[in-house]
């Protein structure tokens, strides 16, 4: 088996207590590639930790949208050191219109900081996105993107800009909440994803699947009951149903989706 999860949060404070006993889980079942996304300056120097122990991670560095408003100064100069440490990636960046009490204009010019040093490195960028996806449709065509490609992680933006982001260079990613039947019409879409441009996730600790389909429930290393980083296994076995093909031919495509977009840098 060849698993791949295109976006993780290993470094999460709430994994920290457990990581290496989720390593050698993610590692029985067939992980053989993870970026681990950091969030902000903070959790940097986790990322690029995790990076140097397990050499199957690619460190991704970026500043979330919900953490823009507290950087020093320096913070793009710090994101370039750690971009020349090591083979790496930018993430998670982005725009996000649905969390309350966040400076639109402040997160637009993180964000456009962050894709500028991406284009100039050419470097894939995983971004986020909620409630905000024409106008980041319309950042990322005026503004340009990388020549690498990019990942919206967790998409769930409308169908009629499937093709429109996939044009930019847009790969789109299924988490395993996705299988709930309250994203049901998210799903849906993901239906009309050409399966070249579709890549599995976890984003754990976060979107766990629904009890039902949940590998690992109950699972509180913290106290709290949260995803599995184990749970990629799941949303193998949910995209081959939705795709309507054989695991093995799965394996191989998403693999290959993988290395086109992170290939050079990781595998």
């Amino acid at each position: 088996m060849f698993l791949v999860d295109a976006h993780n949060h290993l470094q999460d404070e709430r994994l920290i207590p457990v990581v290496n006993a989720i390593v050698a889980e993610c590692h029985r079942i067939g992980v053989r590639r993870a970026v681990v996304n950091g969030t902000h300056p903070r959790d940097w120097g986790r990322v690029s930790d995790l990076a140097a122990q397990y050499d199957w991670m690619l460190p991704s560095f970026g500043v979330h949208p919900w953490y823009v408003e507290d950087l020093a100064p320096e913070y793009l100069s710090i994101l370039e050191q750690y971009l020349d440490a090591r083979p790496s990636v930018i993430g998670e960046i982005g725009i996000d219109y649905w969390k309350e009490g966040c400076d639109r204009a402040r997160q637009e010019e993180v964000f456009l900081a962050q894709l500028r040093i991406a284009r100039e490195r050419e470097l894939p960028v995983t971004i986020h996105g909620l409630k905000a996806w024409g106008r980041l449709y319309d950042i990322l065509r005026s503004h340009g993107v990388s020549s690498r490609g990019f990942l919206l992680h967790s998409y769930s933006g409308p169908l009629e800009l499937v093709e429109q982001f996939a044009d930019l260079g847009a790969y789109f990613s299924v988490a395993p909440s996705f299988f709930s039947p309250r994203r049901a019409r998210q799903l849906e879409v993901f239906r009309r994803v050409p399966l070249e441009r579709i890549l599995p996730e976890t984003d754990a600790p976060d979107q766990a699947p629904p009890i039902d389909r949940d590998l690992y429930y109950p699972f509180a290393p913290c106290g709290k009951e949260i995803n599995h980083p184990g749970n990629i296994e799941m949303v193998y076995a949910g995209l081959t149903e939705l795709c309507g093909i054989g695991r093995e031919e799965l394996e191989s495509r998403l693999k290959d989706n993988f290395a086109r977009l992170f290939g050079d840098v990781v595998m």
